[in-house]
């Protein structure tokens, strides 16, 4: 299944803004997955070590289901950043394309602007 995610767009003349759906191949897919995994297990190994700590600190008893089960906890709060890899990945892509759009407005605006001359100021007569 491939990742998608939808960002909003401003469009010009609109108050609303246009969503526009950004997809992953599966290539980028398999490598946000791999880079997630390798986080995750840096981040189990902090947890595990974290929680040895934190029972050697309460002296409370280092039995392996208490590290274990403490590691857990650390590690549901850590490690829910893996669909965040893919989504970081796609809001990448969406930059990507539209922030090279949007430049090529702001140069097309300020072309026009600069080739207009300023109107001189007018005299009022006074009665």
């Amino acid at each position: 299944m491939v990742f998608s995610r939808t960002f909003p767009r401003e469009v010009d003349g609109s108050n609303y803004p246009k969503w526009e759906e950004i997809f992953l191949s599966a290539q980028e897919e398999r490598e946000r997955e791999q880079v997630a995994r390798q986080e995750n297990l840096f981040l189990m190994r902090q947890c595990i070590a974290d929680a040895r700590n934190i029972l050697k600190d309460e002296k409370m008893m280092d039995m392996q289901s208490h590290v274990l089960s403490l590691a857990n906890s650390l590690f549901k709060k850590r490690s829910s950043h893996a669909v965040h890899y893919k989504e970081e990945k796609c809001k990448e892509k969406f930059q990507r394309y539209w922030g090279k759009f949007k430049q090529k407005k702001k140069e097309m605006k300020t072309e026009t602007k600069a080739d207009k001359k300023p109107a001189g100021k007018k005299k009022v007569k006074k009665k």
